[in-house]
Formats: structure tokens, sequence, C-alpha cells
């Protein structure tokens, strides 16, 4: 509701002001502020009574304006009526003197007696401020009518009601001083109570709802309401301006359409401007003694005119209040449905993180904490009324604190999440393994004010891994160790048993000794495969070269070895690991790739040996392969990460193929070559 301003005073002379009251220990500081803020008020409620009394000036000038359907200072609208009721409402009652005072002077001015000027200006006042009282007693009353019951209050006691003061009072003022406007005491009461009544009806909502259509900014909008002024205008002009020469009182309700029409679209601010824009050029136009209102007694013209003004506009009212209410309505209650899942929502969010076993914490953007889960109470030992409020870097372990601005730019930039892991310490001396995730927190508008982060701990995990690892480490120790046992067999056994059968068959056939040499040939490069020795005597560079060299002339192929940057003597793992990776890939190309060349790389860098096996073949669909990894591409990873390294793989169909690995080496891993 507005504030009505009855506990203003309305006579502030009569009254002593603050600044005159001694207030015992009041210091000249706080007597000037006083004396500044009644200053500020004085200029404001100055302002409002001359914002009043110019409105009601223009208005009641207005209403004057149409001499020819006017009799004796009554005429079919009065809009001042409007403009009264409308300032009452905003400002309160103690505008009365700007109301009273420009209606005395409008009325003056219209050659009214002065007594019969001050009746009419006091009946005004008076019925517009009560008016104004019983709109207030509605509940929650709302002058731009968004509800049923405040557009129906208006009608009542606004319009209707009100005005049958001012026309009592009005009248009687007219009588007294011997002005008999219209036909009689009757015809006159009546002109007097609809003009005041469609003046309410048109001008007081208007006053309150044309900023809503002011503050209109979307272009189909815009467009929209200028289609719909545009033919309301014509349309009045039409009917009202004898075009079609059809002199008939019925033919003017063809606006009622049009008039719906803008309710139905803009509300009651639609329907309240097309019913002021229809009642302006219908009274011009009767006043010139045009359509279907002009043929009869001036008494006829105006009560036909207040007749179809208050039809339009309580039609249109009615109708743009009820859409209003509905609309309301149904946005309360998707309102309440959102706020409802909303609710819901947070409510199982709060039950998932208070079950969790991870840490969460959220935290605003200056580090304070906003809220504390129970995992976090006991992964940290700080229970939430502790934690909530303060600053998390004393709460959280400074190693998860330790990429925090970092963090705080990666989300601002737009990352959706930034996933860290984190070793520390415990009391005891355990290692405890902590993976963090942190994500960002906006508000409604899309904003960054703070981070959630969800921290786990992931020690068993680690020690799975560990241990996996080590059984892997073993598994492949007993495999090479198997290895070396078949190649020695080979070798030493079954390698010099066919070397005797070699000798044996000399002079015998020449096919058969071919034939046991080319066999024993294989042998020996089987044997060198399973367990490669020359690794271990000569080292990766020498040792994969002579694989390589090997190779090429076993299966009739073209490879380029090239090493470069090799500074350091590899450690045994890593270059029996590399070396495995390099003859895996090399049978894959002789098998697949469809062509007879490859190159090899090997080369140190930044404290990492890079080996990459590459071809111009064939290649495969690596997305196809990841689902169905052959053995070969399983061990090449496995070997790779026994020596925690990394693998990467590249190859598309007809672009060959790429195997790039590479193995971080560490002064505990080799032997410098200049202390070797």
């Amino acid at each position: 509701m507005f504030r009505t301003g009855s506990q203003h005073s309305l006579f502030p002379s009569l009254h002593a002001t603050r600044a005159d009251i001694h207030v015992p220990g009041s210091s000249p500081l706080r007597t000037g502020v006083i004396e500044r803020s009644q200053g500020v008020a004085t200029r404001a409620f100055l302002v409002q009574l001359l914002t009043v009394f110019i409105a009601y000036f223009v208005a009641g000038k207005l209403g004057q304006a149409t001499t020819n359907i006017r009799s004796g200072n009554l005429g079919p609208v009065w809009p001042a009526y409007g403009v009264a009721l409308a300032a009452f409402l905003k400002y309160g009652y103690r505008v009365w003197p700007g109301i009273i005072s420009s209606a005395f002077l409008v009325a003056v001015q219209s050659s009214a007696p002065p007594f019969a000027a001050a009746g009419q200006a006091a009946a005004a006042t008076l019925a517009t401020g009560t008016g104004s009282l019983l709109l207030r007693r509605i509940p929650d009353f709302d002058p731009s009518l968004p509800r049923l019951r405040d557009a129906l209050g208006l009608m009542v006691f606004g319009a209707f009601g009100s005005a049958l003061l001012s026309s009592s009072f009005g009248i009687l003022s007219l009588y007294a001083t011997g002005i008999q406007p219209y036909s009689g005491i009757a015809s006159a009461w009546l002109v007097y109570w609809l003009g005041d009544s469609t003046g309410a009806l048109l001008v007081t909502p208007l006053a309150f709802t044309l900023p809503q259509l002011l503050d209109i900014q979307r272009q189909g909008r815009i467009t929209e309401l200028l289609a719909v002024v545009a033919l309301i205008v014509v349309g009045a002009f039409l009917v009202f301006g004898d075009f079609f020469q059809a002199h008939l009182d019925v033919f003017a309700f063809a606006m009622l359409p049009l008039v719906m029409w803008a309710g139905i679209d803009f509300g009651i601010a639609g329907a309240t401007l097309s019913v002021f824009l229809v009642a302006t050029i219908a009274t011009i136009m009767t006043a010139l003694g045009l359509g279907p209102f002009a043929s009869d007694t001036a008494f006829t013209n105006a009560v036909l005119l207040d007749v179809l003004f208050t039809l339009l506009a309580v039609s249109g009212l009615t109708l743009a209040s009820l859409i209003t209410e509905r609309e309301r309505a149904e946005g309360e209650r998707e309102r309440l449905i959102r706020a409802q899942a909303e609710m819901e929502a947070r409510l199982r969010h709060a039950a998932v993180v208070e079950s969790s076993d991870d840490a969460i914490v959220s935290e605003d953007l200056n580090g304070i904490v906003l809220s504390w889960n129970q995992a976090a109470s006991r992964m940290f030992g700080f229970v939430e009324p502790h934690a909530i409020g303060q600053p998390i870097s004393q709460l959280l372990p400074s190693e998860l604190l330790s990429d925090e601005a970092t963090v705080l730019q990666n989300l601002r930039a737009g990352e959706r999440m930034v996933h860290l892991e984190r070793t520390r310490t415990s009391g005891s001396g355990e290692k405890v393994h902590l993976s963090s995730t942190i994500s960002p927190l906006r508000d409604g508008a899309g904003h960054l004010v703070g981070t959630v982060r969800s921290v786990r701990d992931i020690s068993e995990k680690k020690r799975a891994e560990e241990a996996l690892a080590r059984a892997k480490r073993k598994l492949v120790r007993v495999q090479e160790q198997e290895r070396a046992r078949i190649a020695r067999e080979l070798h030493d056994d079954i390698g010099q048993r066919l070397a005797l059968l070699t000798v044996g068959l000399t002079g015998v056939s020449e096919e058969l000794q071919a034939q046991a040499s080319e066999i024993a040939a294989d042998l020996q490069s089987l044997s060198h495969e399973l367990h490669p020795s020359k690794i271990e005597v000569v080292g990766a560079v020498a040792g994969m070269r002579v694989f390589c060299s090997e190779f090429a002339q076993q299966h009739q192929f073209d490879i380029d070895f090239q090493a470069t940057d090799i500074t350091r003597q590899l450690s045994s793992s890593i270059s029996l690991n590399l070396f495995r990776v390099l003859q895996e890939a090399l049978h894959n190309t002789a098998k697949h790739s469809g062509i007879r060349q490859s190159r090899v790389r090997l080369w140190e860098a930044h404290g990492w040996v890079h080996l990459v096996i590459s071809d111009e073949g064939r290649g495969f669909d690596l997305a196809a392969t990841k689902e169905n990894r052959g053995i070969g591409l399983i061990t090449m990873e496995e070997r790779v990460s026994l020596v925690d390294g990394e693998l990467r793989i590249e190859s598309q169909p007809g672009s060959g193929t790429t195997v790039h690995a590479r193995v971080p080496i560490t002064d505990t891993d080799t032997l410098n070559l200049a202390g070797a």
C-alpha cells in the first residue's frame, strides 16, 4: 500500500519544528543534520504540491476545452478528478492544498462565481480524498490494478462512490449561486456524477500504469504497441468523425473490441491508454458537431458519451485485471513449483553432501568457509560450527592450497573443474594421498562467487596401485629371467647341436646343410630377441642399433635409426623396457603397415628419454583399437608404466602410425658417462 501521509501536519506553521526544541545534550552537528533533513523534506513536499497543482490545472483546462457540449461549468468528462484521486493515492492527504487551490483557480477562470468555484473545489478535494481513504481500506490495494478486486474497488469507491460526494456538493454550490446547468438539477447532477466518475476511470489508472508501456524495450513489443495505438486512433476518427455518415449511437461501440485487444495484449496499461485515446477523440469530435453523439441535445450527448466511456473503461479494466491476476497467479504457481523443486534439490544435495565419504567444503573468493560437511570434520579434525566463517587456510593442509591462485584464475577463465592430487604426511608419519576436485560456485547471474572443494583420501587406492606395480615389475623380472633361461638353452644346447649337425652334413647334402645353417641362424636371432644381452653389454643405444640392423636384414626391411643427445648411461630397467617397446612396434609395423620402411628416433631432453617408432603405412582406427586393444598395445603400455613413463600412439587409416614412448630419468636410475 502507499503511505497515506496522514502523520504529517497539514499546517506546519502551527507547530514548532524540531530545531526550535532544545534537547539536553544535543550537539550543534546533530541540530544541523536535523535542519538539513527538514529542508530536504520541505523541498520535496513543495515539489509534490507544485506537481499536483500543475497537473490538475492542465487537466481541468483540457476538460473545459469542449465548450459546445458543456453547460454551466459542467461537461461529460472531467479528467482533473482522476488527477486529484491519483495525487491522493500517490502522495497522501497532505497534498490537498495543491488540489483545492488548483480546482478553485480552474473553476474561477471558467466564469463561475468565487463562492461556486470554492464549493466545487472543496467538493472535488473532499470526494477524491474520501475515495482514496476507501481504496486504502482494501487490503494491499495497488493503484496499478493487478487484481480484479483492485479494479472493482477503483470503480465502486474511487470513481462512482466518491463522485456521489463531488456531484452532490458541487451541484449545491452551483445552484446556490444561481447557476443551473443543463435542463434541471437531476440532469445536471447526473452529468456531474458521470463526468467525475469517467475522469477517475480514465486518468487514475493511466497515471500508475503508463510507465509500464514506456519501459518496453523489445523492438517487437514496441512495434505491436504502436500498431494497436494507430488502429485505435484511426478507428476512433472513423467512428466519431462521420466518415461513414451513419449517425447510429450503437456504431460507437465498435471501439470495444480494440479496447479489449489492447487490454489482453498490454494489460491494464493498454486498456487505460486505449480508453483514454477513444475518450479524447470522441469528446473532441462531438464538440465539433461530428459523430453519432452530436445530433441530440447537449445533455443527451454528454450522457451518451459518459455511458460509452464508462462501458469501455469498465470492460477494459475488468478484462485486463482478470488476465493480469491470472498471469500473476500462474507466475506465482510456477515460482512456488520452482522454489519447491529448488528446495528439494537443496535437501537432496545436502543429504548427499552429509552422507558423502568425501570432504566437501565451499568457500567464498576471500577464502572464508561457507559450508563444511561431516567427512571434512573427520578428515581435518574441525567440527562444522568452528569451521564456518573461518579462513580455509587455517583449516586445510598447506599442500591442498599451494595452487589456490592458479585454480581461481582457471575457474574465472571458464574452466568447469580443476583436479589436483597431493601427498601429505600425517602426525604419525604416514603418507596420506589426497585427491582434490575444485568446482566454481556461481550466483544466479553466473558470476563466480566462490569454490566448492571435494577432497578424497586415495591412500588405499595409491597403495593398491603401488602393490600392483610391484607385482608387475616382479612378473616382468620373472618373465625376463625365464626368457634368459630359454635363450641360453636355445643358444648353448640346441644351437650347438644344430651347429654340429651342420658340420656333420658337410659333403652329404649341400641343400640340407644350407637349411640347417638357416635354422641355426634363426634360432640364434630368436635367442637374442628373447634375451637381448647386447643391451646389458653395450647399452641401450648400441643394442637398439644392432637390433634394428639384424631385424632389417632378417625381414628384408629398411629401418632408419638415429640416436642423439643421449648423455647418460640408461639403467638396465629403462633400457630393457624401451627395447621391448621397440621390438613390439617393429614387429607390428612389419606385420600390419603394408610397407617395408620405418623410422626409429632415440633422444634425451629435459630429464626424459624419448623413443619414437613411425611409418607411413596403412595405419588403423585408433578409437576402435582402444575399445578392443590387442596384446601388443597392452604389452607396450605396461612396459612403459613399469618405469613411470608415458606412451602415446597416433594413427589414422591411410596416414601411417607413430608410437611415442617417453621415460623420466633420475640420478638414481642412471650413471654419468664420465664416471662410468
